[in-house]
């Protein structure tokens, strides 16, 4: 009981911590808003070639692109900042005996939870931008959500092997661009390359409950195995980056 007590302070703690600056509730109605419509309008600007190879109108294509980007991206970013600020914290809490394992599912927590509102708010950007378009808005939830926490795992993973904000963020923007290009589905790249696309699936979801209004349920299992793989991965650097400075702190 007292760990479940000491896991909900944490996840109360960073909450309050992300939550206490504007900047970040700026970053988590703006940003989405922005992405979704200036990439409508961008790709609605050029003329359907034969390269192009979307079902659906490009401006709606093009929002759909931009809704899964804001969500990965953002995502990630947050997870980065979340990680490098609570470094030094989360060390010395550990050296003070709070098993890192608590610490870790604190940091995980908090940045699910973020993660569903960053889905929540690209969701409702798209139903108001999309209002007569958007045949399922609760698959495209399920769809963003997936995005959303599998670029906060690889936030965490950034965070824990590049703690520097600057240059964390550039790689994690840059990672979800080239990503969101193949996952697009706007040019025809063979899905051998795709497959490895971590929000391919995510944006394939997305795509087929705004086109279709159904739900692509093969795509969640693929799309869930990229959150385990970096979940795990994002485990074993944090734990790393905690843990030796705690065993260190006790041996002196």
């Amino acid at each position: 009981m007292t760990r479940t007590r000491q896991t909900v302070a944490g996840v109360r703690a960073s909450a309050r911590s992300f939550f206490r600056k504007p900047f970040n509730i700026v970053l988590l109605v703006v940003l989405p808003a922005l992405s979704i419509q200036l990439y409508g309008i961008s790709l609605a600007q050029f003329p359907k070639f034969e390269f192009f190879t979307t079902a659906a109108s490009l401006a709606t294509t093009g929002r759909i692109t931009g809704a899964v980007f804001a969500t990965g991206a953002l995502a990630g970013v947050l997870g980065l900042f979340q990680i490098i600020s609570a470094r030094d914290a989360d060390r010395r809490l550990s050296i003070c005996g709070i098993p890192p394992r608590d610490l870790l599912i604190s940091r995980f927590a908090t940045l699910v939870g973020i993660s569903v509102i960053i889905a929540a708010v690209s969701t409702g950007t798209l139903v108001v931008l999309l209002p007569d378009s958007v045949g399922a808005p609760v698959f495209a939830f399920v769809g963003l959500v997936l995005g959303s926490i599998i670029y906060a795992m690889l936030g965490i993973l950034v965070g824990s092997v590049l703690p520097r904000e600057l240059e964390g963020s550039l790689v994690l923007v840059i990672l979800a661009d080239m990503d969101n290009v193949l996952a697009s589905g706007i040019f025809q790249i063979d899905q051998r390359i795709t497959r490895f696309s971590p929000l391919s699936y995510p944006h394939d979801i997305v795509t087929q409950a705004v086109v279709d209004g159904t739900f692509a349920g093969e795509k969640v299992l693929p799309a869930l195995s990229f959150v385990a793989v970096f979940g795990v991965l994002a485990v074993v650097t944090y734990s790393w980056t905690v843990e030796p400075v705690a065993t260190g702190g006790e041996a002196a």
